[in-house]
């Protein structure tokens, strides 16, 4: 058993969940992967955690699946030309481990959209941006909160 008794604020609000990103350019950085079984045991993908890197969301924790083996060919052909893209993006031509990738900015557009299961909008990397494509970090302005979860 673990004694928690003063470490935790009685009165904190729960937490409702996020609430996606503003559509547009971000720039990001790969902090963790790792490769592992699809949910459906169909094939295997990388699941990256990356971060938006300045701007009023630095640190912001944003997640990609690239779907690299799958049984479905359709998916695997998408899974495959994403991780093209952000391999293009990141100069991280031929990785042989995925961190390799890790804490290497590149730029992103992003959009939104409503998942087909349940309709809520979540966030969805529309184009990788290369080279000169890439955003300019946004320099970080006064808001009142830069609390990204939903309000309760």
């Amino acid at each position: 058993m673990a004694n928690i008794a003063s470490n935790y604020n009685p009165d904190a609000e729960p937490s409702a969940g996020f609430t996606p990103l503003p559509a547009g350019e971000y720039t990001l950085e790969i902090v963790e992967s790792e490769y592992k079984a699809t949910s459906k045991g169909t094939g295997m993908l990388l699941a990256c955690k990356a971060q938006i890197v300045g701007g009023d969301y630095d640190q912001r924790p944003f997640y990609i699946n690239y779907n690299l083996e799958n049984d479905n060919p359709q998916a695997q052909e998408i899974g495959q030309r994403d991780f093209a893209g952000l391999r293009r993006a990141t100069g991280v031509l031929a990785p042989d481990d995925s961190e390799q990738l890790h804490f290497i900015k590149f730029g992103v557009k992003i959009g939104i959209k409503a998942r087909k299961d349940t309709g809520e909008l979540e966030n969805v990397i529309k184009q990788y941006l290369f080279d000169d494509e890439a955003p300019a970090p946004q320099p970080r302005t006064k808001v009142e909160c830069t609390d990204w979860r939903k309000a309760a």
